[in-house]
């Protein structure tokens, strides 16, 4: 009885395999010298090699020769840029010439509960000024923001130009920017309800920037500097003619 139900189950189990189309594992084909060799290691693939860098600016804005009514606050005057800068090498002196083009962004935090508005008089002429905020408003922040299409060119030397990653750096430069886009944000509460109030206009902002830049650090990790030599404003506020900015802040480079 046992031999039968022993054949019974091979059977069985050759029918299954056959009506399942499934083979016996291949491994246990592999002739012991098969099994002893070398596994074969799939190659990743390389990672592309970018000419140039990408780089990102952090940076805090300091405003020159401002009106005392929009006072900003360093901290909260932030900017945000990102650069593409291509690499021309002067043969092996570890000096290179850095084009590039990219995108930037300031923010100015104002101290004071002020705004900056923009408005058409009884004449037709537009005119901007420094406005107040409601007394009953707990205000949270009063900024203004302004993006720019920039096109920065710098010589930048390596002290070991064959390993640039780790390398000592500095470069001297400068950059020009048109401005695309501005606007004014507030973020208040008033009878515990939170609001804002976003307005997009030029508000007199110069529609063209250019100052010169300074960077220096090991690879990837600088520290930069920006001094704008075009001011901030071109029919802005009272007593806001001769404003300039300049931004301190980091440099990380992407690749």
């Amino acid at each position: 009885m046992k031999k039968i139900s022993l054949y019974f189950l091979t059977a069985l189990i050759s029918v299954s395999t056959y009506a399942t189309g499934t083979e016996p594992s291949k491994k246990n084909k592999e002739t012991p010298s098969e099994r002893l060799q070398p596994m074969k290691i799939r190659n990743r693939a390389a990672r592309p090699d970018i000419p140039g860098s990408l780089i990102l600016n952090i940076g805090w804005n300091i405003l020159q020769d401002n009106s005392e009514e929009l006072e900003i606050s360093t901290l909260g005057s932030r900017t945000f840029e990102m650069y593409y800068l291509y690499d021309m090498p002067l043969g092996n002196s570890g000096f290179e010439i850095r084009p590039g083009i990219g995108i930037g962004v300031d923010k100015f935090k104002f101290d004071k509960k002020v705004t900056i508005d923009q408005s058409v008089n009884a004449n037709g002429d537009t005119e901007v000024s420094t406005v107040p905020l409601s007394d009953d408003w707990d205000v949270a922040k009063s900024q203004l923001a302004s993006s720019y299409v920039d096109i920065p060119l710098e010589i930048r030397f390596f002290a070991n130009p064959d390993d640039k990653r780790r390398s000592f750096n500095v470069s001297v430069g400068g950059k020009i920017g048109v401005r695309f886009s501005s606007h004014t944000k507030v973020k208040y509460s008033h009878e515990d309800e939170n609001a804002k109030l976003k307005i997009k206009k030029d508000f007199g902002l110069n529609r063209f920037r250019y100052g010169l830049t300074g960077r220096l650090g090991i690879g990837g990790f600088n520290l930069f500097y920006y001094q704008s030599l075009s001011p901030l404003f071109d029919d802005g506020p009272a007593g806001t003619d001769d404003a300039t900015k300049i931004t301190v802040g980091l440099t990380f480079t992407a690749f």
